[in-house]
């Protein structure tokens, strides 16, 4: 009975308890708040304040003292004392509560700084994106419209073709890693285009390889630039592709490898008109179906000559579908977009042409000689131009020397001056250190004249793709 009046009248206290805690807590208050003086008076009258310790590293390294703010243990206290427990039969009190924590605090202010964040305006955004090239617009290089603006393409791309490929460039997954870094530094220095295809990998369980590889390095990409990537992907061929259904499930299958709901360019890797008349049309009508149902944002060739290219722009013109790129092999020892008409037609049509291989795989870096020929198959294809090739390199080498550049980064820039699209490959940080070199600069004219003279002397052309047409 005793106990039961104890705690009644315990009960019966709290409200005068809590009563008295309140008051020591707010005459504690005014005493810091008295003692602490204002930023004003600091401001003001600087020499009466004490002098700074050691310690006080808060302190401005101006003479200007930082707004007072409470500390973590003080908030941690304001946050408990303004917390309420309701006790049956009594009234409110505001008394600690161990539910208040540090982490709690700093879990609040985050979402509180987080709902004060806007999203970016679509003029913030546009200006963001064209931060992404400043790289770039340093050097004096500007971003290439194509598609009538569907796509905005670097100065100079990346080509794929070794990145899964075993029989002509020796490919192994050990390569991976190194790829990785070449990949996220090309994206991070503005390369914006990396062209693969569903027919890059060969060799057991590699079909579709460099797709692959190029999705998975999209993924983890650290380069905040690589929103703005484009992936050109080739459709090629085959055999069994003789329908317009077969064309848009390729597209389906590419943008499955590469983990996107859409490819920015699609590309016809060569054309049939040559050998199969009939399935260039199924071609034609599925690549411009692919575009219609949005799986790829832009419609670009591969190894169409000029004749076939007129052919291939009247049939996409009546179904309102622009032709944005073509590819061809474009370098100093493969001229004949410049002889047969290709380039002038695609000047005509408003077409970009992009100009792979532009190191000649190899033969115009100066590597490979009669003596030391290109391993393989290309060892084989190119044994008749490797003995005329070293006065071309000899020139190369003159022109490099007064400019302090290496042959790669000339024969590079030469397609530059040509006003294409370069994509020469890349599988280790050396080759796409070399590659960019040949940005931010431009041959002059004389310079480029004195290239071709020297080109056309070697006498002998590398073999074409046994696919390009007239």
């Amino acid at each position: 009975m005793a106990a039961t009046s104890l705690a009644a009248a315990r009960i019966v206290a709290l409200p005068a308890t809590a009563a008295r805690v309140r008051d020591r807590r707010r005459d504690r208050s005014s005493r810091a708040s008295a003692s602490r003086p204002d930023d004003d008076e600091v401001l003001s009258s600087p020499s009466s304040s004490p002098s700074p310790s050691p310690s006080s590293s808060s302190s401005s390294s101006f003479g200007v003292a930082e707004p007072w703010a409470p500390s973590r243990r003080a908030a941690l206290l304001s946050a408990a004392s303004a917390s309420t427990v309701v006790l049956p039969g009594a009234p409110t009190l505001a008394i600690p509560s161990y539910n208040v924590t540090l982490a709690k605090l700093d879990k609040e202010a985050r979402d509180r700084r987080a709902a004060q964040t806007l999203a970016p305006t679509p003029e913030q955004a546009k200006a963001a994106t064209k931060r992404i090239y400043k790289g770039l617009a340093a050097q004096g290089e500007e971003l290439t419209q194509v598609g009538g603006g569907a796509l905005s393409l670097s100065p100079m791309g990346i080509g794929t073709w070794s990145w899964g490929n075993q029989f002509v460039w020796g490919y192994d997954e050990s390569m991976d890693p190194e790829l990785r870094s070449v990949f996220n530094a090309a994206v991070d220095a503005g390369v914006n285009l990396f062209d693969t295809a569903d027919s890059y990998g060969t060799g057991n369980g590699l079909d579709g390889r460099s797709e692959v590889l190029i999705g998975t390095f999209l993924r983890t990409c650290p380069s905040k630039k690589v929103d703005g990537v484009n992936v050109a992907t080739k459709f090629a061929a085959y055999p069994w592709r003789i329908t317009r259904e077969s064309v848009v499930r390729a597209a389906r299958e590419s943008c499955e490898r590469l983990g996107k709901e859409s490819v920015e360019l699609g590309q016809l890797h060569w054309s049939t008109g040559n050998y199969q008349p009939l399935q260039e049309r199924a071609l034609w009508g599925g690549i411009a179906d692919a575009y219609d149902l949005g799986l790829i944002k832009a419609v670009g060739l591969s190894n169409y000559g000029p004749k076939q290219l007129r052919k291939i722009h009247a049939y996409m013109s009546e179904r309102g579908v622009p032709i944005a790129t073509l590819q061809v092999q474009y370098h100093l020892l493969s001229r004949f977009p410049e002889l047969n008409g290709t380039r002038e037609t695609c000047d005509e049509l408003g077409i970009r042409t992009i100009a792979y291989s532009p190191l000649a795989l190899g033969l115009l870096t100066g590597k490979y000689s009669t003596e030391n020929p290109p391993p393989g198959l290309r060892g084989f294809a190119y044994k008749d131009v490797l003995p005329p090739l070293p006065g071309l390199l000899d020139c190369m080498r003159a022109i490099g020397r007064e400019r302090g550049k290496t042959l790669p980064q000339i024969a590079i820039n030469w397609c530059l001056c040509k006003d294409t699209t370069p994509i020469p490959g890349a599988k280790t940080m050396r080759h796409l250190e070399d590659n960019l070199g040949a940005l931010g600069w431009r041959l002059s004219e004389g310079e480029v004249a004195e290239l071709d003279a020297a080109a056309e002397k070697v006498g002998r052309s590398t073999s074409q793709n046994i696919f390009q047409t007239a």
